[in-house]
């Protein structure tokens, strides 16, 4: 890292780091807020805020939560691990959890594995912050081990502030990194700063102090690995402690993995050159973006929803019509599965499920004459494909 990167604007210092092989440059930056002029975000702003009013305003025509928050989850949980070069499907991620790891090819059961820990770890922080809690370092640490045991990092102290200096930058050398956070023994009072500084009331909308926070948690980089990925799931802790939205619908993964590159060089131009307008404009519209995104998924699974009600309500048995509606909420399963979300018999659940495939609800995926495993195929293209092709 080069001092003569940053300039006078940089809002923070260059300090000394120590590794054992010598000595080199740091970044430490200073606490926030910083001094921001808020004009150039106001029109921004308000386009993010309405896109989120609007998505809000689908809560009512959903009725069952996990019609959206289920998938929405598992495609920022693997839209996040993408970006930190995680190989893996959607329908590796849903294969996995019905316990179907034979569908998942050899070269992506790392990758699946590490998304599904990610999905551990979400669901952890979005429990604490259902509950009350606060967000703290502790419940970072929590989330952290969660996120890196058993997988790649897992030699990173899953659960541990890091001790070590790290760096960023394809390259072994930390004197030709492209950043170098903050000298570790700094690491416990510069989260704390954050994490106090997002507990606190300001006048700043809540939106702009995501994005100033989500910032300097990357910028102190707390973590030996997978700081990433819990600075993104941090900005959904946020979203949903802030009352932004009912229910966590909004993921902001799948616009930072589509636009890598201007990602990072945003978050390191702040560092570099106090560029925080730019980088507040990115992030803001990202949210519109992505609320924009999940409301038009959103109304989408809901049309599905209602032509399969209005198909199958007339059928003599109540069970075929919960069998479709509960596919909403998971579209893939067997028919074990389908006798136990129905509580009835296997053979019934094999009949109800045959009718399905024979109506073209769902498509079956091994090929074999046992063991058979379906996906409801119109509701997994909703919640994967890109929406400009849905």
């Amino acid at each position: 890292m080069k001092r003569d990167d940053f300039d006078e604007t940089a809002p923070g210092e260059i300090v000394p780091t120590t590794t054992s092989k010598g000595t080199y440059s740091a970044f430490r930056p200073d606490p926030l807020p910083p001094t921001i002029d808020t004009e150039p975000v106001i029109t921004p702003l308000a386009e993010a805020t309405q896109a989120l009013g609007r998505l809000h305003g689908i809560g009512p025509r959903v009725g069952s939560r996990e019609i959206l928050i289920e998938p929405f989850i598992r495609k920022e949980a693997l839209e996040s691990s993408q970006i930190e070069g995680t190989h893996a499907t959607l329908s590796d991620i849903y294969a996995y959890e019905a316990g179907q790891e034979g569908l998942i090819d050899e070269d992506r059961q790392q990758g699946t594995q590490e998304v599904v820990n990610y999905l551990h770890a979400l669901t952890h922080g979005l429990d604490a912050i259902t509950a009350g809690d606060p967000i703290t370092v502790e419940l970072l640490c929590e989330m952290h081990d969660r996120l890196l045991s058993g997988v790649r990092g897992d030699e990173a102290d899953p659960g541990e502030l890091r001790t070590t200096q790290n760096f960023i930058g394809s390259t072994p050398y930390i004197q030709d990194a492209r950043y170098v956070p903050p000298p570790p023994n700094e690491i416990p009072d510069l989260l704390e700063d954050v994490l106090e500084y997002a507990s606190r009331d300001t006048d700043l909308h809540p939106l702009l102090r995501i994005g100033l926070i989500h910032y300097q948690f990357e910028t102190i980089h707390p973590f030996l690995d997978g700081n990433g990925r819990l600075g993104r799931l941090l900005i959904s802790l946020l979203l949903q402690r802030g009352g932004l939205l009912p229910e966590p619908y909004l993921y902001l993964s799948s616009y930072f993995n589509a636009r890598r590159s201007e990602y990072v060089d945003h978050l390191l131009a702040v560092s570099q050159h106090g560029e925080w307008d730019d980088w507040l404009l990115f992030f803001l519209r990202g949210v519109q973006f992505q609320a924009d995104e999940a409301h038009q998924r959103a109304n989408l699974l809901v049309d599905l929803r209602e032509d399969y009600q209005r198909r199958y309500q007339s059928e003599r048995s109540e069970n075929i019509l919960e069998l479709v509606m509960r596919l909403f909420e998971d579209p893939y399963l067997d028919v074990n599965t389908a006798a136990e979300w129905l509580a009835v018999e296997y053979s019934t659940a094999n009949r109800l499920v045959g009718q399905l495939k024979d109506d073209g609800i769902l498509e079956e995926l091994t090929g074999k004459e046992r063991n058979r495993f379906y996906r409801a195929s119109e509701v997994f293209k909703i919640i994967n494909k890109p929406i400009d092709q849905l």
